[in-house]
């Protein structure tokens, strides 16, 4: 039996370890194979204390915490059958520890889930691991995450120990939230045993663990549990205990082990129903012939940036109306390519907050009109710029999620694997570039998919150059202004600016391995390749709303702040609200970096700090440097550019600066989040300031020296 004094050698073990991990699960979840991921090997220390068992202890240093990661020996339940099973359930009765991690196999999802079930009613602190995140696919198992960790008050992290996937994000919460998570027992409706159980909890005295739930002491006294009842001081308590479970057993013909453990299997149905479908897998001639073209060496590299095309063209259509209005346009369609503008998406969220503002100042026509302007333009302004990102958001997401669940992901990750390992990525990282190009905070987060965590900074630290809707709504107003009425060459202008975000992109990635990391090697992928099927529609709706609601959360809350407080700034001055922009504190901050465009570009001094001041309202959300403009100059954003009377060669230099000098504000905020660096964030900053300058003066220069 491990006493209290005897687990002190297993304190010796852990001397000088920030964070102790106790690791569980059942047999054949995959251990061993986290194990190996996590540290490359187990350090075998010596056998428990008064068994013949092994301790295995294996530290890892991560974000520069020790950590101590306790391999206990595979156990089913809290109800012991062995010796092994025994020496784990008293370790996380009496050993000293910070975390539970809690392997969970989700091939067999509804018996592994039953562990940390039993754990979470303890009153510890537990984290799940879902392992073989990377075959689950092939299986045709899907599984809610945020679902079922709603439901069981769990965090819970999907993690592959085969391709690394997770591993890096799962080390940063335990590293994160020592100290900081509240532990709140799960409690479980026992139906005929609850009122014995509160009997008896309110009798039970002192504990030797007095972080253990009550309530889960009492319940396991009144199923006889031997182990629990060493924890229990009070001796009349424990006879209470056998006299309670003596009567329960009298009363209703069953012990109460046997109703607990019905109890906590139909709990285990509730957690799982709709958090977890299966969908048939089956193997055909379309997914053979899929096969041949897509993991074909030429073909399949050509065939997936075709899909990718395609995806895009039909997200950025039914959002903004883009490209198919510049190509209705070039072919003298005019009035279609007005409707597609018009009643795309982000055209009817902007009109429907438009006419929402007009009808808020005629209902509160007569009340103080600050107030007015406050709630109608300030307000539900803001709301306005947030909820016009979050239709691409969803439409980029359910399209990513659709390619993914189909099986038709995996073969086009595989395809582009050698492209973008030249670069030193893998082919995983073509999720986050192209979820990018919808918004980049959802993307920036996608990098928690990287191998391994070198591949997930070059992921944070490219993906703020690739365009994003936001930016793409600028590209759309120069290009009308600088080639009015030339649909061809506006399209082309956007497209090689797209090529450029690209190219940057990966140069970037390629950069921060070699240089920042002295990697030389690219990431290995390894990845199975699911049978082709029909996606799941509650799938689909699960990854793309779980996106889009992080977007909403993470960076819509940014987003509103920093709107709010641009436009207070236009609207007050030192002599307080002023209807002229031009003696507001954004005229003010906007001169304060005039003079740069006046001496860099020969931009005229009138117009000059209406520029300074759209730089700085493009780091809350890139396509506020058009609003910025049209609000200080008191017009409609589609005349803003003509305000400012910018030559060819001043627009394309500025639009080149705009699109890439600095990430947006929620960005910022999300990838320093994902890194947990400032000093890699304000590093990032500055390397694209630094790269925005350098190509818009070469633009600038170049352009000049072409007379155009």
């Amino acid at each position: 039996m491990l006493h209290e004094e005897s687990l002190g050698g297993q304190d010796r073990e852990l001397d000088g370890c920030g964070l102790t991990v106790a690791v569980v699960g059942q047999p054949s979840t995959g251990k061993s194979t986290f194990f190996s991921r996590v540290t490359g090997k187990i350090e075998r220390v010596a056998s428990w204390p008064g068994t013949t068992v092994e301790q295995s202890i294996a530290r890892v240093r991560h974000r520069d915490v020790n950590i101590c990661l306790v391999d206990l020996p595979g156990i089913y339940g809290l109800s012991t059958t062995s010796l092994e099973e025994a020496v784990t359930k008293r370790f996380l009765l009496q050993g000293k520890y910070d975390f539970v991690l809690v392997l969970v196999d989700p091939l067999v999802i509804e018996r592994s889930i039953y562990l940390p079930l039993q754990l979470a009613e303890m009153g510890v602190k537990v984290v799940i691991a879902i392992t073989k995140w990377d075959i689950i696919h092939k299986h045709g198992i899907h599984i809610d995450v945020e679902k079922l960790s709603t439901r069981l008050g769990i965090p819970i992290f999907p993690i592959s120990s085969i391709t690394g996937e997770g591993i890096s994000n799962l080390l940063d919460y335990l590293v994160r939230a020592t100290g900081e998570l509240r532990v709140r027992p799960l409690k479980i409706d026992y139906g005929l045993l609850n009122s014995y159980i509160e009997r008896l909890a309110t009798s039970i005295g002192e504990i030797s663990n007095p972080g253990l739930s009550r309530w889960w002491v009492a319940e396991r006294l009144l199923e006889g549990d031997q182990e629990v009842s060493e924890l229990v001081r009070s001796r009349d308590a424990l006879k209470l205990a056998g006299e309670l479970r003596e009567e329960f057993r009298k009363t209703f013909g069953s012990y109460p082990e046997d109703v607990a453990t019905y109890m906590r299997f139909r709990k285990v149905s509730e957690v799982l129903e709709g958090a977890v479908v299966r969908v048939p897998i089956k193997g055909g001639a379309l997914s053979g012939w899929v096969d041949k073209v897509f993991l074909n060496q030429r073909l399949g590299f050509l065939a997936s940036l075709a899909t990718l095309f395609l995806a895009f063209l039909v997200a950025f259509t039914v959002n903004t109306g883009f490209p198919l209005n510049v190509i209705f346009r070039y072919a003298g369609l005019e009035n279609v390519a007005d409707i597609l503008e018009t009643y795309s998406l982000s055209g009817l969220i902007s009109e429907g907050f438009a006419l929402l503002s007009d009808y808020l100042k005629s209902y509160l026509e007569g009340f103080n009109p600050t107030l007015v302007t406050v709630l109608a333009d300030g307000v539900i302004g803001s709301v306005g710029v947030v909820l016009s990102f979050a239709p691409l958001v969803l439409v980029v997401s359910a399209i990513i999620s659709v390619i993914e669940d189909s099986g038709l992901g995996p073969r086009m990750v595989t395809s582009l694997h050698n492209f973008f390992s030249a670069f030193g990525l893998s082919g995983r990282s073509l999720y986050p570039l192209v979820l990018g190009l919808g918004c980049n905070v959802p993307a920036v987060m996608q990098s928690r998919i990287a191998i391994d965590e070198y591949e997930r900074k070059q992921i944070i630290a490219s993906t703020p150059f690739v365009l994003c809707q936001a930016r793409l709504v600028v590209m759309m107003y120069f290009a009308n202004y600088i080639f009015p009425g030339r649909p061809l060459l506006q399209a082309s202008t956007i497209l090689l600016l797209y090529v450029t975000s690209i190219a940057l992109f990966m140069l970037t990635s390629k950069l921060v391995r070699r240089v920042a990391f002295k990697v030389s090697e690219s990431p290995e992928l390894v990845m199975e390749i699911p049978p082709l099927h029909k996606p799941s529609a509650r799938v689909v709706w699960w990854n793309s709303w779980l996106r889009t609601k992080h977007f909403l959360v993470k960076a819509g809350t940014v987003i509103f702040a920093l709107s709010l407080a641009s436009w207070l700034m236009i609207s007050v001055g030192p002599n307080g609200f002023s209807e002229d922009p031009a003696s507001s504190y954004a005229a003010i901050a906007g001169t304060a970096i005039s003079r740069f465009f006046e001496l860099t570009y020969g931009v005229d001094r009138d117009v000059s700090w209406k520029i300074g001041y759209a730089l700085i309202y493009g780091t809350i959300a890139k396509e506020g440097l058009i609003t910025s403009i049209a609000q200080l100059s008191a017009v409609e954003e589609g005349s803003a550019l003509e305000v400012l009377k910018l030559s060819p060669a001043q627009a394309v230099s500025l639009l080149m600066l705009f699109m890439f000098y600095i990430p947006c504000a929620p960005t910022i905020v999300v990838a320093y989040r994902e890194s947990g660096s400032i000093r890699f964030v304000a590093g990032l900053v500055l390397y694209m300031v630094a790269i925005a300058l350098a190509l818009s003066v070469i633009t600038y220069h170049t352009l000049n020296l072409l007379d155009i």
